[in-house]
C-alpha cells in the first residue's frame, strides 16, 4: 500500500500544508515549498518502494 502525500491550503491562511497520510508534516509560505517537500519526499519513498505513492494537490 503507498503513502498518500497531499498538499493544500492550511486552515483559513495563506500558508500551504503537507499532509503525510493525513497528518500534518509540515507548514509553509509558498506552494512552490510544500511541492518541492512533496517532491523529495516521494522521491525519497521510490527508493525504497517502485512509484506507488500518490500525491494531491487541492485549494
Amino acid at each position: 500500500m503507498g503513502v498518500m502525500i497531499e498538499i493544500r491550503k492550511y486552515r483559513q491562511s495563506r500558508h500551504w500544508a503537507v499532509y503525510v497520510d493525513g497528518e500534518l508534516l509540515a507548514v509553509v509560505v509558498y506552494r512552490k515549498g510544500a511541492v518541492a517537500i512533496a517532491d523529495m519526499l516521494m522521491r525519497m519513498r521510490g527508493r525504497k518502494e517502485a512509484g506507488d505513492a500518490g500525491l494531491r494537490i487541492t485549494n
